[in-house]
C-alpha cells in the first residue's frame, strides 16, 4: 500500500498521519512535491524507520540534488523533463530514483499512450529513459480519471480503456527487454473495485481518512477527522428579523439563534449554509440547522428547543460519514476538497499514541 498523505494529509496534519501510518507497518508514502517529500522523510528519520517516498507531480530539475540527498523518488513527466533531471542529476554526481508517469487518458502528466502509435512512442521513449545513467527507473504508474464513477457505464468503460494502455506500454517494454520492478494504476476507487489492476502497489488516499472515494462505493468508514467547534453566543431572532448578510434567512417566528466560531477562513465554506450541526447539549445530541450565509469567521445556527447552552460543543463532521459528504453534496464538491480546506488556523489535537512534549502543546492549547 502506497500511503497517498499529499495536502498535508488531505487536511489532517501530515507528521502525525505519516508516524501513525509507521507505527503501523506502512513503508512507502506519495506526496505532490518536494516540500511534502522532506517533511515525511524528516518524521521518518525521527522514528528511525526506513520509507519509500514518492513525488506524484513536479520538482524543479535543479533539484536533483534535494532528491538524492533525501532518498526521495521522482515521478517522472516526460522525457524531455526526464533528459533535463538526468543532466542535473549527472551534474551534481547524484542517482536520482525514478517512476514514469504514464497519460492513458488523464491528459494532466506523462508520456502520452492513449493510440497504438502514441503507445509505440512511448515504449521508445521509456526505453532511451531506461538507459540514462543519472536515474534509476523504479517503478511506473498511471492514473485512472474515472474510476469512481457508477459500475457498468461510461466511466467503467474508460478506467478499462486505460488500464488496457498501461498493459500494452508494459508489454511493449518487457518485449524490450525493459524490465520495470514496481507498477501501479490503482487509486482508493480503483483498488476497492478493480482486484486485477492492483499490481504491485495500490495509492490509497481519501479511504485512508475513512472517507468515500465514490459515491458507488459503499464501506464500512470511520472518520479520522472530527470537526468540532463550541457555541459562543445565544441570542433571540424576533419574527421578520434577519441573520447574516444578505438577509438570506428571515424568521417567521421567534427563534434561539448561536453563533459559532467558524467561518470559510477556517474552510467552512459559504455553500455549507443550510447543512445540519450536531450541538452536545445537556439535554443529549441535538440537531442544529445553519441559518443565514456563513461568514468569514463565524456562522449562525438556529437551536430553538434544543436546551443549547453557551460552551456547548458543536460537530460540525466527523461523528458519521455521511456529514462530511452532506456538505460536500451541499457544496457541489468532493469530499476530498471539504477536508483538504480546512485551514491552519484550526487547531488540530490529535487523540491515541501522542508524545509527551506534543501532550503538553495540546494543554498549552486547550488552556
Amino acid at each position: 500500500m502506497i500511503a497517498v498523505v499529499k495536502a498535508e494529509a488531505y487536511g489532517h496534519g501530515a507528521p502525525e498521519c505519516v508516524r501513525t501510518l509507521l507505527s503501523e507497518g506502512c513503508d512507502f508514502f506519495a506526496v505532490s512535491c518536494i516540500d511534502e517529500a522532506v517533511a515525511v522523510r524528516m518524521v521518518c528519520d525521527r522514528e528511525r524507520k526506513s520509507a519509500d517516498i514518492l513525488i506524484l507531480g513536479y520538482t524543479p530539475t535543479k533539484l536533483a540534488t534535494h532528491l538524492a540527498r533525501y532518498n526521495i523518488i521522482q515521478a517522472l513527466l516526460s522525457e524531455d523533463y526526464a533528459v533535463k533531471l538526468d543532466a542535473a542529476a549527472q551534474e551534481a554526481n547524484v542517482l536520482v530514483r525514478a517512476h514514469a508517469a504514464i497519460d492513458t487518458g488523464m491528459n494532466r502528466i506523462g508520456f502520452v499512450a492513449h493510440s497504438d502509435d502514441e503507445i509505440a512512442a512511448a515504449v521508445t521513449a521509456i526505453s532511451r529513459v531506461h538507459r540514462l545513467s543519472h536515474l534509476r527507473l523504479e517503478g511506473m504508474f498511471t492514473h485512472f480519471s474515472r474510476a469512481d464513477e457508477a459500475p457498468g457505464g461510461e466511466g467503467e468503460t474508460r478506467t478499462e480503456q486505460q488500464a488496457a494502455r498501461y498493459r500494452a506500454v508494459r508489454r511493449g517494454l518487457e518485449e524490450r527487454g525493459v524490465q520495470i520492478p514496481f507498477h501501479h494504476v490503482c487509486n482508493s476507487a480503483a483498488a476497492v473495485r478493480r482486484a486485477s489492476d492492483r499490481l504491485d502497489g495500490v495509492r490509497v488516499g481519501i479511504l485512508l481518512f475513512g472517507a468515500r472515494p465514490s459515491d458507488y462505493i459503499e464501506l464500512p468508514l470511520k472518520p479520522v477527522m472530527k470537526l468540532k467547534t463550541v457555541i459562543s453566543h445565544l441570542h433571540k431572532l424576533l419574527p421578520g428579523e434577519a441573520v447574516s448578510y444578505g438577509g438570506d434567512y428571515t424568521a417567521e417566528s421567534e427563534r434561539l439563534i448561536a453563533t459559532i466560531p467558524i467561518g470559510y477562513a477556517d474552510g467552512f465554506l459559504r455553500a455549507y449554509s443550510g447543512a445540519f450541526v450536531t450541538v452536545h447539549t445537556a439535554l443529549g445530541a441535538k440537531t442544529a440547522p445553519i441559518v443565514g450565509r456563513i461568514c468569514m469567521d463565524q456562522c449562525m445556527i438556529d437551536v430553538t428547543n434544543t436546551g443549547a447552552q453557551t460552551g456547548d460543543t458543536v460537530t460540525l463532521f466527523g461523528g458519521d460519514p455521511k456529514e462530511l459528504y452532506a456538505y460536500a453534496d451541499r457544496a457541489s464538491t468532493v469530499d476530498y476538497e471539504s477536508l483538504c480546506l480546512i485551514s491552519s488556523r484550526v487547531t488540530r489535537r490529535y487523540v491515541g499514541d501522542v508524545t509527551s512534549d506534543e501532550n503538553e502543546e495540546l494543554q498549552r492549547t486547550e488552556e
